[in-house]
């Protein structure tokens, strides 16, 4: 017994042992490991791998873009209306013209849906799904039903107080948001009364989500007549504009809302709005007029007295941009001293040929769902003069007293409206109206400050206005803010096929074109449309094929269209690795390894980079893709693997180019190790310990069970 038990005393004094001797020589052997430099050698010669298993060249997504473009727009025309059709076939011309793939849709019925409406907002959702819209033009009048308005459950003048206008219903509310939010339900419940918040409907949820996927403008035409008139007149603005200083001015004009003596300056001077407009976003941006008249708050120099006969004079004047904050009601805009302009004076304007941009914060005065007698509808039916655009409410709208800081309803909303449109850029009229509602429904005091007003935030007075302000006009169309000119010629470089075209869009003032519009145009039929940053750049991947010429069309903000062409020299040249490194160079199983990879490629660009990744010698390997944007020009690439087992590994790296063109790199020194930890020894010497011990153990009472039996 005392032999057996030195035995394995020292069985466990090695084992014990072990795992330093072990680690030792690993750790000596990693610390003495050179990385030779040597050629640069072809990784293929080399170990003979397929890099056909490598991911192909996303052709197919660039090249659709090119040969299969969305639709962009879709314009909604009655069924049955072939005189309609008829009427907007110029201004679906245009639109293609100048890049906006457009077409004119009237065959609603053969889509799903209870009623005419959702018949109309399914086509444009299906058209949503699979092209990704962004503009809709409702082509009809909605009294008359020929494109049909949604009305949706608010009773805010219910249980608020006041009342709608006319006998409009005090329940139901007309909205064209329902053909711009194309995600909510709208009728969760299935009780054909739409659009209920989650007081009223029976599944306790709003059935409105509040993010349009759509611009919506509306052309509101009872006859073919009206809406070629409308048509035209949009045409004209666009294509053969008047030239004048009217397209560098602005009309803003604040009425006084309420007079409470007992209360302190408190808001209800609406030339608190317009100052803040002119004092924030415009006055760096446009020329403007003032006109205003006040109880508390008396705005700065310059301006003017506000009363109905300098309004309308000013109006005929000619302005690209106006606003006007009051009371109003559908013929009448109005304040506590007066009348300010009626409809009776949009009637008889004489801006003509300088149609305006008209944004009427005030009750009612576009309530097209119910008479054509409103201040909105006569305005945009002008056939040469009034609006191109305007933004108004269907129906009563909210304000909050004491809002000095203009931070809520009406006043919150007609401030982002202007805020989206001259700081944003965002001059088409569609884009800002419902750019702005989704900016103020992210504000703090729509997220979080409505509860201190319990009626309005219970009751749906935010809501309304959100539903009620809509646009009359085409919503794609651009808005003078200034002289108009052509762009200067942004394609003066050399271009490659497959390369990337990076421009910068400036007019001939030299001034930035913002989200600047570039149609590229072959005679082989390729029609592709890319749209610029706020800041003029504009990114752009060209197509495989080289020889091609490019006619390019630009458009955009006071842009008349400007032509040029160019063309593309064939990619010839192989893609290069300049310099690479990784860190750390003598990784643990606790490092995050750091390939750095420079490259080059003057011509199509760098399409891939990737590091190729084997255990084996390349018997088996992995391979990693560096992050890349089609629309970049990236040279510079990265990648980080973190925490490999331990173990032996090579790696090499491949690159290619738009052409396919690739190179492969390996050299001797792209291998390391990654050690074993001592630790892993200390558990496994620990586990043959505890087996062994257990053995020992299982052996000596075994021997002793035998001795003992053989007494």
């Amino acid at each position: 017994m005392k032999i057996l038990k030195k035995k394995w005393t020292i069985i466990l004094f090695f084992l014990f042992l072990f795992p330093f001797i072990s680690t030792s020589s690993l750790l000596l052997n990693n610390q003495t490991a050179n990385y030779p430099s040597s050629e640069m050698k072809n990784a293929d010669i080399i170990y003979g791998i397929d890099f056909s298993e490598l991911p192909l060249i996303d052709y197919d997504t660039l090249n659709n873009s090119w040969y299969n473009p969305n639709i962009e727009m879709i314009i909604v025309a009655p069924e049955g209306r072939s005189d309609f059709y008829t009427a907007l076939e110029p201004l679906k011309e245009w639109k293609n013209q100048k890049g906006v793939r457009t077409v004119i849709l009237n065959n609603y019925s053969l889509y799903e849906g209870r009623d005419t409406q959702e018949k109309i907002r399914n086509m444009i959702k299906s058209f949503y799904e699979s092209d990704n819209i962004r503009w809709v033009l409702l082509a009809g009048d909605a009294q008359s039903d020929l494109i049909p308005i949604r009305d949706v459950f608010n009773p805010d003048t219910v249980v608020i107080g006041g009342s709608e206008f006319f006998g409009f219903s005090e329940y139901d509310k007309p909205t064209d948001y329902y053909y711009a939010d194309l995600t909510s339900t709208w009728d969760d419940d299935n009780d054909d009364i739409f659009g209920e918040r989650a007081k009223y409907n029976s599944n306790g949820v709003d059935e409105i989500d509040w993010i349009p996927e759509v611009y919506v403008g509306r052309l509101p035409a009872n006859d073919a007549t009206e809406l070629g008139n409308m048509v035209q007149k949009t045409l004209k603005y666009e294509k053969n504009p008047y030239i004048g200083n009217w397209m560098n001015q602005m009309l803003l004009a604040g009425g006084v809302s309420d007079s409470i003596a007992q209360e302190p300056p408190d808001g209800e001077d609406e030339a608190r709005i317009t100052d803040y407009i002119i004092q924030n976003y415009v006055k760096e941006e446009i020329n403007y007029t003032h006109l205003a008249r006040w109880v508390y708050y008396e705005p700065p120099e310059p301006k003017e007295n506000l009363n109905n006969t300098n309004f309308k004079n000013y109006f005929d004047q000619g302005y690209s941009t106006i606003f006007l904050a009051s009371h109003g009601n559908p013929t009448t805009f109005s304040d506590i001293f007066g009348t300010i302009f009626t409809s009776v004076q949009a009637q008889n304007v004489s801006n003509t040929n300088m149609p305006s941009l008209v944004y009427g914060d005030a009750c009612s005065t576009s309530s097209y769902d119910m008479n054509d007698g409103n201040i909105g509808e006569i305005l945009i039916k002008h056939s040469d003069k009034g609006a191109i655009g305007y933004v108004g409410a269907l129906r009563v709208t909210w304000y909050i007293t004491n809002d000095d800081g203009l931070d809520m309803m009406n006043r919150a909303n007609a401030r982002f409206f202007w805020r989206e449109f001259y700081v944003e850029k965002k001059f088409q009229q569609g884009r800002a109206l419902y750019d702005s509602k989704v900016y103020y429904m992210n504000t703090d005091y729509f997220k979080y400050g409505r509860d201190i007003f319990s009626n309005i935030d219970e009751e749906g007075a935010d809501r309304k206005n959100l539903l009620t302000y809509c646009l009359l006009g085409d919503p794609e169309v651009d808005v003078y803010t200034g002289p108009i000119s052509e762009a200067i010629n942004p394609f003066e470089a050399t271009y490659y096929e497959g390369g990337l075209l990076n421009i910068t869009v400036k007019d001939q003032f030299n001034r930035i074109v913002p989200y600047p519009r570039v149609l590229l145009k072959t005679n082989s039929g390729i029609y592709h449309t890319e749209y610029g940053y706020k800041n003029g750049t504009t990114l752009i991947r060209l197509p495989s094929g080289a020889g091609i010429i490019y006619n390019v069309s630009i458009t955009g903000h006071n842009l008349i269209m400007s032509n040029f062409s160019f063309s593309t020299l064939a990619d010839i040249e192989d893609p290069e690795i300049v310099s690479f490194n990784l860190t750390p160079q003598n990784p643990k199983i606790t490092s995050k390894l750091n390939f750095i990879i420079c490259t080059q490629d003057n011509e199509s660009g760098i399409e891939g980079v990737f590091i190729l990744f084997s255990h084996n010698n390349f018997s088996t390997y992995n391979y990693y893709r560096c992050p890349n944007n089609y629309l970049s020009d990236q040279r510079d690439f990265s990648y980080e693997i973190q925490y490999l087992e331990p173990g032996d590994y090579s790696y090499l790296y491949i690159i290619r180019d738009y052409l396919n063109h690739t190179d492969m790199i390996y050299n001797s020194s792209f291998k390391f190790t990654i050690p074993i930890p001592v630790t892993y020894y200390y558990i496994i010497g620990g586990i043959i310990g505890i087996v062994s011990v257990t053995l020992i153990s299982i052996y000596t009472v075994n021997k002793t069970i035998k001795k003992n039996s053989s007494r």
